[in-house]
């Protein structure tokens, strides 16, 4: 092979090496991907099996005898369940929810009070203003009826958290929001820390969930089966992909060494080529 050609059939196979080489790279970054998306899958997998569900068991009384009625804790059920009947969702409850601020949360504009009667206090004594969407309970001074008084104190803030709304089967919002501490169920009572009637009439006094006997949180299985065969069909797709891929993987390193070979011996045929041209001028 003379030295033009030589050198001709070594450029080609620099071509063909850096060709192999970018193959090889773009492989390696869709297995990596792969891998991250089997990650991701896992660990969807891992949140589903271990998922928990807070349920509420209403009791009512009809008649002689005491009916129970067991379903997912949601805001709305638990204000139902507080309210006179709750299988007419009555909206008059004894139960109420604040944030980690102290502010009442309601999940509606509907459910903020319009009157300080529909806030539990007298007109006379309170003045209820809306600012940004909020209701301020705010007493009065000195028995003014002045609305714009911002001097009095403030009794209570009731604001609205739409994401309340939600009813979805598991972990809702409102069951994250009790685990975590972001919400805090208040209860409507008359009785007195020490077990007396309060002389005063009903107050809201702050009780844990976990105390309620009516809610329980207990691991959620009924989404397991569809979660592991979720995980199976997922895995077992990336799992082949990635098998295709080390395949080709190999195959493309194979080629790389031949080529390598063949490029140190056309690099040596061109050496030899060169010196003994040398030796033939010298």
């Amino acid at each position: 092979m003379g030295l033009a050609a030589s050198q001709g059939r070594l450029l080609l196979l620099t071509a063909r090496k850096s060709d192999l080489e970018y193959r090889a790279q773009e492989i390696s970054q869709r297995r990596l991907l792969l891998a991250t998306e089997l990650e991701t899958v896992s660990a969807k997998y891992a949140r589903k099996t271990a998922n928990r569900q807070m349920t509420l068991t209403m009791k009512v009384k009809q008649g002689e005898a005491n009916q129970t009625s067991t379903r997912n804790l949601t805001y709305k059920n638990l204000m139902i369940y507080g309210g006179k009947d709750y299988s007419k969702d009555d909206s008059s409850s004894l139960y109420r929810i604040k944030n980690a601020r102290g502010q009442i949360v309601v999940s509606d504009q509907s459910e903020l009070p319009k009157t300080a009667e529909e806030a539990g206090y007298s007109s006379d004594e309170v003045d209820v203003k809306i600012e940004d969407g909020r209701v301020i309970i705010q007493s009065k001074q000195n028995g003014t009826t002045d609305a714009n008084d911002t001097s009095g104190d403030i009794y209570e803030v009731y604001v609205v958290d739409p994401l309340l709304s939600d009813t979805s089967e598991t972990e809702n919002y409102f069951q994250e929001g009790l685990r975590d501490g972001k919400f805090i169920i208040e209860q409507l009572t008359n009785t007195n820390l020490d077990g007396s009637e309060d002389a005063d009439g009903s107050e809201w006094k702050s009780i844990g969930w976990s105390g309620m006997e009516e809610i329980v949180d207990a691991p959620y299985t009924d989404d397991d089966a569809n979660a592991q065969a979720e995980y199976q069909t997922a895995s077992a797709r990336v799992q082949a992909q990635d098998k295709k891929l080390e395949t080709d993987q190999k195959q493309i390193e194979t080629q790389h060494k031949a080529v390598e070979t063949e490029f140190e011996s056309v690099q040596k045929v061109i050496q030899s080529n060169i010196e003994n041209s040398f030796k033939m001028f010298s």
